[in-house]
């Protein structure tokens, strides 16, 4: 596996499972995002896609076109350290990659399924906050917490980083909100990776 200082990993920073779940692939992380595959069902292909229930425990990574299988127990496994977050206020910028890893995973799955309810993904970063093991409430809970496993199996982030990035996700999407059936949030998400890529 290659490292580039471009990339937004730095392979020291890996838990050991993840380095070895990698070690026999050989993926380029310089210009790649480490995501979670969203399983589907095989089915007509002009008909919208079926989520497969999954274990959220057994994470298939995909970089590329390449596919690995990773095993996580808990999200609290992967807490490092006793850091403590700087206050994120309106434009926080601490923490910019770790945001663009569950961000970039919220835009997967609702280019899928569609746009996330703001309410719908405020209640899901809550509960991983809180709750980071927490018993599911649905598939794109457990996506999300694929998506917050490979967040803390890449960088060393301590529980109350972690608490601090989710909490701001939570204030964002009730920040965006404008009632029960609202998607501001990935509207505006939606505005932001348009601009970083033009």
């Amino acid at each position: 596996m290659q490292d580039s200082s471009d990339s937004i990993y730095n392979l020291d920073d890996f838990v050991p499972s993840l380095r070895e779940a990698l070690a026999d692939q050989s993926l380029d992380l310089s210009d790649s995002t480490l995501m979670a595959a969203v399983p589907v069902r095989d089915g007509d292909p002009n008909e919208p896609p079926v989520p497969v229930e999954l274990d959220r425990r057994l994470i298939p990574l995909v970089v590329g076109d390449n596919v690995c299988e990773w095993k996580v127990d808990s999200l609290r496994s992967l807490f490092r350290g006793d850091r403590k977050p700087p206050t994120l206020g309106d434009y926080p910028e601490a923490y910019n990659d770790e945001f663009f890893i569950l961000e970039m995973h919220v835009l997967q799955i609702s280019d899928l399924f569609g746009d996330r309810r703001d309410d719908e993904m405020r209640e899901i970063y809550s509960i991983l906050r809180r709750r980071p093991d927490g018993k599911s409430i649905g598939f794109v809970h457990d996506y999300m917490w694929q998506a917050a496993a490979i967040l803390l199996g890449t960088r060393p982030l301590s529980q109350a980083e972690f608490e601090a990035i989710l909490g701001r996700l939570e204030r964002s999407c009730r920040t965006f909100s404008i009632g029960p059936g609202s998607r501001n949030y990935l509207e505006t998400l939606r505005g932001m990776f348009q601009e970083e890529d033009s």
